[in-house]
């Protein structure tokens, strides 16, 4: 759709406007060329919604030639599927078709017309998106619930007893006066405290020898990956998709390019028979019948799920992830592997555990042990999951047991932490909010737009997140809501069921929305006015009142005369240690559209810049090394030679031969001596 104006004929049943994506004309153009003579055509990008509209694009487009178009669905890269894809193949699926076009317009329409709202008040350039905004709430409301959470004490204990036989155990506080709990006051703290002390006799109200088991989780779809990719490796979500697509389109081994997983945009759980066939005997002759579940584990989709896919998996389970290692990245091999055993652990049988509890009690209050041993790991010998903890020696109710320590240790409660990647797509998908296809982007997006930051991990909003949630939910409770959004996606289904037509779907959502809209219409002034932040400062140039106005990167200071009068300077200045060259007056600190950058306090009068210098000298010639940055990331650039690097040099000589090293992924490593050997072809 264009990006200079709306794209959506509202007056005409809300029809779209498309135009060829810039620089993809030669493309296009090689299509048709090539299927010029054919007299069949088969279309075959993804199997979603998005893939459904391309074939629909390249169908219109190619149509004038007379030929016979067909759609073909493959949900794996490999010879035999895409042969059997071929020749089964079926035609475009026009209510998919409308999904992603009802989809495409609503987003459009709400993009369009609320970002400019934000411009006007904060800045250009800003955006406001139907599921973004949505995302961007969830943020921001969990740090105010943060910043408004009041923190109350209480305490716990933990104690050791000596049974008739001299044996020890630990056991934690666990109820008071029946009910499971904490020690919630220093009134009770102080009670038990002078009730209990070193040789204190308890009474075994309770030994219970129990046997649970654990029971392996589903093969992966795309949510679940994501999370898992969040916590085991930091990866962000789009980096997690980013990889898994290179897995699916293909990897090169010794029998040829193959795609080693299926399709990885999926929300469904379900697997073939004839797979799962495969995989229990691949699991039998590897670790033997007992680690096999005796019969096929069936997991069930959750509501909504596109049962038409099926969840992550290898293509062939004959391709273990270390027996391809060598053609696979580091990350690539990350991914793959874990892909690999959750779906072969899904088949595998459960592990088996002892657990013995013992409760202690006196004057009403019971203290806990318990022990967990394994007793056959089941499918945790492939994850190394399995779990061991506690000692409980041999007692029975009714025996006396004597309190030989007794430690009280004061906590206080906590707010809710703040959203990972990983918890955020959670979030996002128990609620029913965006698709396998979107949460990567929606994520990336708020990055991208700087309205939050991650920081340990966890996303925080930013100052101009939260300014722009303070000014857009208000104004659009109800379309920026979580259950509203979640509605939405479920009218999306309704139309690619056949259930619903794309423009009336539009047309409950635009006829509210307009009312909206035309209301944040009439404030905006108003906010803007509100939204300026006043200084005492005065302008330099005219004396007017300098202000606090929102740039590209960040908040500035800029004259209340504008644009009579276009003097502008940083809000907060960073002092260096350094003097101008040309004038000697103090070099500041200043951010620009490559990052920071030293310029000289006396501007405009003294134009001065330099680059700002890292504190460790260059490896090879021990010259003045400066950062630069770039869209890939900063580079370490030295001054006098031609070295430069994306990792920063550290100030560590390397003892092979002597140059400095840098630092890469953590570890300190030498560029010359530490180079990837080659592999054998």
């Amino acid at each position: 759709m264009p990006k200079s104006k709306l794209g959506v004929d509202v007056e005409n049943n809300f029809s779209p406007q498309y135009i060829k994506i810039r620089g993809k004309a030669k493309i296009i153009n090689e299509i048709k060329k090539v299927c010029k003579k054919s007299s069949e055509i088969f279309l075959a990008p993804d199997p979603d919604r998005e893939g459904e509209a391309i074939a629909q694009h390249l169908s219109e487009i190619l149509n004038s030639n007379g030929a016979v178009v067909k759609r073909a669905l493959f949900y794996e890269i490999t010879p035999e599927h895409v042969r059997q894809a071929l020749a089964n193949p079926t035609t475009i699926n026009q209510n998919l078709v409308d999904a992603h076009k009802a989809r495409r317009i609503l987003d459009r329409i709400v993009g369009y017309y609320t970002s400019p709202i934000l411009w006007k008040i904060i800045k250009r350039g800003l955006s406001a998106g139907r599921v973004q905004s949505v995302a961007l709430r969830l943020i921001c409301e969990r740090e105010i619930e943060i910043e408004n959470f009041i923190p109350t004490p209480y305490w716990t204990a933990t104690a050791q007893f000596e049974t008739q036989d001299n044996e020890n155990f630990m056991a934690a506080l666990y109820r008071i006066d029946g009910k499971p709990r904490k020690i919630s006051s220093k009134e009770e703290l102080n009670r038990l405290q002078g009730l209990f002390q070193k040789g204190t006799e308890f009474m075994v109200t309770s030994f219970r020898t129990t046997n649970p088991t654990r029971t392996p989780p589903p093969p992966f779809i795309t949510s679940t990956l994501e999370q898992e990719a969040s916590k085991r490796f930091s990866m962000s979500a789009r980096k997690t998709m980013h990889i898994a697509q290179s897995l699916y389109e293909g990897i090169s081994l010794p029998e040829g390019r193959i795609g080693v997983i299926t399709y990885m945009r999926t929300d469904s759980i379900r697997v073939n028979a004839d797979a799962l066939n495969s995989l229990r005997e691949f699991i039998a002759d590897k670790y033997g019948e007992e680690y096999l579940n005796k019969e096929i584990r069936k997991f069930k989709d959750r509501k909504g799920a596109q049962a038409g896919h099926e969840a992550i998996r290898p293509t062939k389970i004959r391709l273990d992830p270390d027996g391809i290692k060598e053609h696979l990245t580091p990350d690539q091999y990350k991914i793959y592997r874990l892909i690999y055993n959750r779906y072969m652990a899904s088949q595998m049988a459960t592990a088996c555990y002892r657990q013995k509890e013992v409760i202690a009690s006196n004057a009403g209050v019971d203290f806990r042990a318990d022990e967990l041993k394994n007793v056959f790991p089941g499918y945790q010998i492939l994850t190394g999951e399995v779990t061991e903890r506690g000692t409980v020696p041999k007692v029975k109710v009714g025996d006396k047991v004597t309190m030989t320590e007794i430690e009280f240790e004061e906590k206080k409660t906590e707010p809710a932490p703040r959203y990972t990647e990983a918890s955020l797509i959670k979030r996002l998908e128990e609620n029913g909010i965006g698709r396998p296809s979107t949460y990567a982007h929606i994520i990336q997006t708020l990055f991208e737009r700087r309205y939050v930051l991650k920081n340990a991990g966890r996303i925080t909003p930013t100052e101009l997140g939260r300014q722009v949630y303070k000014i857009i939910i208000p104004r659009f409770p109800n379309i920026f809501a979580v259950s509203f959004t979640a509605r939405m996606e479920k009218e999306f289904d309704q139309i690619e069921n056949g259930m619903k037509a794309w423009q009336s779907v539009v047309r409950e959502f635009y006829d509210p929305f307009v009312v909206k809209l035309n209301d944040a219409k009439k404030e905006a002034d108003k906010l803007k006015e509100e939204a300026v932040e006043k200084t005492d400062k005065k302008c330099p140039k005219c004396g007017q009142p300098m202000i606090i106005r929102w740039g590209k990167y960040g908040k500035f200071l800029a004259c209340s005369g504008f644009p009579e009068c276009k003097h502008s300077e940083n809000l907060v200045v960073e002092k260096s240690n350094k003097k101008c060259p040309e004038c000697d007056r103090d070099l500041i600190t200043r951010h620009g559209r490559f990052g920071k950058f030293l310029a000289c306090s006396g501007y405009p009068e003294c134009r001065h810049t330099e680059n700002v210098v890292y504190e460790v000298p260059c490896r090879n010639c021990g010259a003045e090394m400066i950062i630069i940055s770039t869209k890939r990331g900063k580079i370490y650039k030295c001054k006098s030679c031609d070295f430069s690097s994306f990792y920063p040099p550290v100030d560590e000589k390397c003892p092979s031969c002597g140059k400095g090293m840098i630092s890469k992924r953590g570890k300190n490593s030498c560029p010359d001596c530490d180079k990837p050997k080659k592999k054998k072809k």
